[in-house]
């Protein structure tokens, strides 16, 4: 599928698209290449603040890795601070993955204005380009 479209499926389920929504997609399209292809296989917890716009982050990992509040293989625990997401395999303890957000991309997002739902859009558009390298730190269980 070509980035567009996963991008608009994701605002679709989501109701718009943004960069905290885009960084979350990214991030479970990666555990689904690198932990597990099967959605029933694989478990996400995500780290984040419990407002918008960070839990838009959860509906992007939600698109993106299949793992779903319905399935319950999804929860959310609240950060004060920071965003991070771990993902494992059901039948595979101790194996997974970690994806932190950066410290820059964190302070990158909250000094980049985005005044308008253009701006929004744009700045969703340009962090889910970016090389997941330059986005999490990862690291591996």
């Amino acid at each position: 599928m070509k980035s567009r479209d996963v991008l608009d499926r994701a605002a679709a389920f989501h109701g718009h698209l943004g960069p905290w929504l885009a960084l979350g997609l990214k991030a479970g399209l990666y555990a689904r290449r690198v932990v597990s292809r099967n959605p029933f296989c694989l478990k996400a917890v995500v780290h984040c603040p419990g407002r918008t716009p960070y839990t838009c982050f959860v509906d992007g990992v939600q698109v993106g890795s299949g793992c779903t509040l319905g399935k319950g293989n999804i929860r959310h625990i609240r950060a004060a601070r920071g965003t991070w997401v771990e993902f494992t395999e059901k039948d595979t303890p101790g194996a997974g993955l970690k994806l932190e957000l950066r410290p820059e991309v964190w302070t990158e997002l909250h000094l980049t204005p985005a005044p308008n739902e253009a701006a929004v859009i744009r700045l969703g558009r340009t962090f889910y380009a970016r090389p997941l390298s330059r986005l999490f730190i990862e690291t591996r269980a």
